[in-house]
């Protein structure tokens, strides 16, 4: 489920208008993953965010907006994802960290990673329509399957079933 050379070019070129503003994208993902969520799972994913000390009192959509903290986190994950999409497929050394933390001490399920994905794939469609079409749409997704997957089969090893 390789991309290739060329796909791997279409992921890079829209991630780097990601890193023009990774906080703002970050922070947008985080909120838009917890909108998306189906019925009875976004009670999970706020879950989620009560899980990080940080979060625990964000319940509304434009407390999570006003949250600096939020924003931050979202940076945090979207700098980590950018560092494993400019690997284009090589990014077990990167990978295995971040698996054993979110399978160990965050225990966050893969579905999650769905939710994240789906909302990466939205905010990058309204933030940067003009650059964001059919092929770079389908890479991107092909892009963050790889990583889900892979991230799934290191959960594996580490015996997490999430």
């Amino acid at each position: 489920m390789g991309l290739s050379d060329g796909e791997w070019q279409l992921v890079q070129n829209i991630w780097g208008k990601v890193e023009a503003d990774v906080a703002g994208h970050g922070q947008e993902v985080l909120i838009r993953a917890v909108g998306t969520v189906p019925t009875g799972s976004a009670l999970l994913m706020f879950g989620t965010l009560e899980k990080f000390d940080k979060f625990k009192h964000l319940k509304t959509e434009d407390e999570m907006k006003a949250s600096e903290d939020l924003k931050k986190h979202g940076c945090t994950v979207l700098t980590a994802l950018g560092g494993i999409l400019k690997k284009k497929g090589h990014h077990e050394a990167e990978l295995k960290p971040l698996a054993q933390s979110h399978a160990t001490k965050h225990k966050i399920p893969v579905k999650y990673l769905e939710f994240i994905s789906e909302a990466i794939l939205q905010v990058l469609q309204s933030k940067h329509p003009g650059d964001f079409g059919a092929d770079t749409q389908g890479a991107m997704s092909k892009a963050l399957e790889l990583f889900r997957n892979d991230i799934a089969a290191k959960y594996k090893e580490l015996g997490f079933q999430g």
